[in-house]
């Protein structure tokens, strides 16, 4: 997918900034120690301890739990955690840093939490305290350590957590060979050095199997035949397209969320691949346990910017506010001081969800995700165009014909744009061939939207099912485009991810567009307009949907002879949640 593999490339770019670092040359009383942890499995984690040498008392431990094993890079954490006063801890995943081979990522990581924080608690330099933090994977891993909550475990503060089912290695039931390439990479090296930076990197090759596969007309299933590398962890993963037991049972359940009564800290951005996940694991906390002491912090950042010690002050083209330029990095150690040394609340802090309004430069403190608007802006699909572009109304026409597509299947001469993401503030937009684009009148004051949109699409298609995709943009008056929210939803699986419900071919179908969809706020300018664009979604390295009802992975350009005949219905709208306060009352 475009946006991950742009994300890839950030990290691996920070992973050299990190390990060309001598985090040490200016600390020459740490003390590096390596251990193993034996688990009651008979299984072993190998584990990496920073501490000063001239320490004698125990102190707070806190630990990363990491499948990405590089060494100066989790000295380097490790130390930041010892300069405020703990010990810092890596723990490597079963099978990372090791001569085990026992290695799968995500399978194991709950049931060998326990052991490991039970070890880390009963040593000599642990003061019985231990705190976890991290992002993308090790936000999931600290998910998967509280299923089974260890008494010495006090807090965590997942960043941009990965939602094992939810955004990954699927997101909303549509799988995407990105995760081919994230499998070899973390199963392949047991370290990651530079062979494995290397190989993951090279997005010419990615790129060229993914277009390849396109034109090919294959399943998605015979992705990993086509890259020479047979992989029995993807096949694994793509017979459970549904968030299904396989998923669940690895991360943390509505019984455990319901016992979970440690102080959280969550921090995720609206620019993440993975706010999916943090959102859902923020939500299903409160819904299985309505006095959860559990803080949420949202701003205008993407996977990158979250690991990075200060945020960066652009985002793919976009300026953020002076406001949101936070450190992290003391957040969340100013957090560890808070609840394991007894400090101050972080001043950010002010209520339990905490959000960024991009271009008011403020912050808002609300006590739930509910409060964060109070009105809402409601618009339907115009059908009569003008120009390039369909309107966006206030009320439904009655009697509207719709709009009508056929869209071909078998038409595979859109291979461009992999491994380039569009920029999130652009002079263009990024449309498909088989696109519309709906456009509001421009505003007459300005607005402030915060929360993620909802409303429902209504269809007419002759198949069984389709993905279907959106993107909502905020138009300046100077013609730019602010990208404000997009998702990608199969229409088999928005009523239920758990369970898939096909549509019923000549009949009416109606497509929500849930509270699951992406979290913004974003103070839209008086002159400015939204633009919608609504699409099928058919593109290189993704699951392509050919709606006979088949497992996906398994359907082939054979089942896209018939070309796919859609009518957008007039009733169709998009909900867009505001809040009807002044900017300077927030």
């Amino acid at each position: 997918m475009p946006i991950q593999i742009n994300i890839m490339k950030k990290l691996i770019l920070f992973l050299f900034l990190i390990t060309s670092i001598d985090a040490f040359s200016q600390q020459p009383a740490l003390q590096q120690d390596s251990a193993v942890i034996h688990l009651s499995s008979g299984n072993d984690l190998a584990v990496i301890i920073t501490r000063k040498k001239e320490e004698n008392k125990p102190l707070p431990a806190i630990v990363r739990y990491s499948i990405y094993a590089n060494t100066a890079v989790d000295q380097f954490y490790n130390s930041l955690a010892v300069l405020r006063g703990y010990v810092g801890v890596t723990v490597y995943v079963r099978g990372k840093h090791s001569n085990n081979k026992d290695l799968s990522p995500f399978k194991n990581d709950a049931n060998d939490a326990w052991d490991m924080i039970d070890w880390v608690s009963k040593q000599s330099w642990c003061d019985g305290k231990v705190g976890m933090y991290g992002a993308s994977y090790l936000g999931f891993s600290q998910w998967a350590a509280v299923k089974k909550l260890h008494p010495a475990l006090k807090t965590i503060v997942p960043q941009s957590a990965v939602g094992l089912g939810v955004d990954f290695p699927s997101h909303n039931n549509i799988f995407s060979g990105y995760a081919l390439n994230w499998i070899h990479y973390v199963t392949d090296h047991q370290n990651i050095d530079a062979k494995a930076i290397k190989e993951f990197s090279d997005y010419k090759k990615w790129n060229s199997l993914f277009n390849t596969w396109y034109k090919s007309g294959k399943s998605f299933a015979s992705l990993d035949q086509l890259e020479g590398r047979p992989n029995a962890v993807f096949q694994e993963w793509l017979k459970h397209p549904s968030y299904d037991s396989y998923w669940k049972d690895k991360v943390t359940s509505d019984l455990d969320f319901a016992n979970l009564d440690i102080p959280i800290l969550t921090i995720a951005g609206y620019f993440d691949a993975d706010q999916g996940g943090a959102m859902h694991y923020f939500k299903q906390h409160y819904a299985n346990q309505p006095k959860a002491n559990h803080y949420l912090v949202l701003g205008p950042y993407d996977h990158f910017g979250l690991q990075q010690l200060s945020m960066p002050k652009k985002v793919s083209g976009y300026t953020l506010d002076s406001v949101a330029i936070i450190k992290a990095y003391s957040l969340t150690f100013s957090w560890f001081d808070y609840i394991l040394k007894g400090g101050t609340k972080p001043s950010l802090l002010k209520d339990k969800v905490n959000y960024q309004v991009m271009g008011a430069n403020k912050w808002a403190h609300v006590p739930n995700l509910a409060a964060v608007s109070n009105a809402k802006l409601t618009y339907y699909l115009g059908s009569n165009k003008t120009g390039a572009n369909y309107p966006l109304l206030t009320t439904p026409v009655p009697n509207a014909e719709g709009i009508k597509q056929q869209i071909s299947y078998m038409d595979r001469t859109d291979t461009i744009g992999i491994g380039k993401a569009p920029l999130i503030l652009d002079s263009t937009i990024t449309i498909g061939k088989n696109s519309l684009i709906f456009e509001t009148a421009a505003f007459e004051k300005q607005i402030i939207f915060s929360g993620s949109i909802t409303g429902n699409i209504a269809i007419i298609i002759n198949k069984k099912d389709v993905d279907i995709s959106y993107t909502l943009y905020e138009k300046l008056e100077n013609g730019t485009y602010l990208q404000l929210n997009n998702e990608t939803m199969r229409a088999s699986f928005v009523k239920d991810p758990s369970k898939r419900q096909l549509l019923t071919p000549g009949k009416v179908a109606n497509i929500p567009l849930s509270a699951n969809t992406f979290f913004i706020s974003r103070q839209l300018a008086k002159g400015s307009k939204l633009v919608f664009v609504l699409s099928i979604n058919k593109e290189p390295g993704i699951e392509i949907n050919y709606g006979t009802g088949k497992p996906v992975s398994l359907e082939t350009i054979k089942d896209g002879k018939k070309d796919l005949l859609i009518k957008w219905l007039p009733e169709s709208y998009i909900t867009i949640p505001i809040q009807d306060t002044l900017v300077d009352e927030l």
